[in-house]
């Protein structure tokens, strides 16, 4: 299969990454030269780490063999089975590269995007209709085993079948959403999660250390092997219903982002990329998060396999 990747940011490099794993002939392709360039050292610093930790026993260079950059979208797209758009979430990018992608793609090329909230098939209504919809790939992409596959009506369902069939090969583990709703699933679900943590912070129930290790010492690490419904199973539907009745009602259901990160947002401390947000972080954070996701990846797939 002939995939193209469109855009070398934040998230391009590891979906390109993800196909080349699966086999595939990946190109990413962007206006910029040095995002090209830096973005594959990072599928190849990616891949040798990966290796290195025998998650894959795969051979780098041949799997780099399958791996091309270009800055030609068209040159990119000609022979294209699968596109993803990766790009930053500005509506008139959007449209110039659908624009582009409905001149230059074969008919039966299947485009999706990455976006993470925006209606794009909603927006643009008569772009490839049936042929585009979103697939929504968690960060970093290379190590997140879920995808978002979001369709609406138009979508042809062979298509998303076809989709979902080709990431499950290449070890992904995707979900459909069936219609489209702000934040999809998942980012409504840690959304509704965060909006009462915080809240029970800002009314001093809570420390913000101690909020993020109820997370990571109890809610985080039983999700790692069991969803939401099987934990209520475990429970016991009886015992869930009764707390729900006890607790639902004082649950916090505010339409405004809380004060502490707008205040955030103000002074600049934006997080890992700033350096500081509610934590403060350090270069070596970022690597030893990504050192910490992929030995989850490898317990994730000795549970699924045993």
């Amino acid at each position: 299969m002939n995939v193209v990747v469109i855009g070398s940011g934040v998230m391009g490099p590891g979906i390109a990454q993800v196909f080349l794993m699966g086999g595939h002939r990946v190109i990413m392709t962007d206006i910029k030269v040095e995002a090209l360039a830096e973005g594959t050292k990072e599928i190849r610093n990616s891949l040798n780490l990966m290796v290195a930790k025998g998650i894959i026993d795969q051979d780098v260079t041949a799997l780099m063999s399958n791996f091309q950059t270009m800055t030609s979208l068209e040159e990119a797209v000609k022979d294209a089975d699968l596109v993803v758009e990766a790009i930053p979430e500005v509506i008139s990018l959007k449209q110039q590269i659908y624009g582009s992608l409905d001149q230059f793609c074969p008919k039966d090329t299947v485009i999706v995007s990455n976006t993470s909230a925006l209606p794009l098939p909603e927006i643009f209504p008569n772009f490839r209709p049936g042929n585009f919809f979103v697939a929504h790939f968690m960060n970093p992409p290379q190590i997140i085993p879920l995808v978002e596959i979001v369709k609406n009506d138009k979508t042809n369902p062979e298509k998303v079948a076809w989709l979902r069939a080709e990431l499950e090969k290449c070890g992904k583990k995707p979900i459909v959403v069936n219609q489209f709703v702000k934040g999809f699933l998942t980012n409504r679900m840690q959304t509704a999660m965060a909006r009462e943590g915080l809240s029970l912070y800002e009314k001093g129930i809570i420390s913000l250390e101690d909020l993020d290790i109820a997370n990571t010492a109890c809610i985080g690490f039983k999700s790692a092997w069991q969803g939401t419904l099987e934990t209520m199973d475990y429970i016991g539907l009886d015992t869930c219903a009764f707390a729900y009745n006890v607790i639902f009602p004082d649950l916090c259901n505010e339409t405004t982002v809380p004060s502490i990160v707008t205040e955030k947002v103000k002074e600049g401390k934006l997080g890992l990329k700033t350096g500081e947000g509610f934590f403060k972080y350090s270069e070596e954070d970022a690597m030893a998060r990504q050192e910490g996701l992929l030995e989850q990846l490898k317990l994730y797939n000795t549970y699924l396999n045993k």
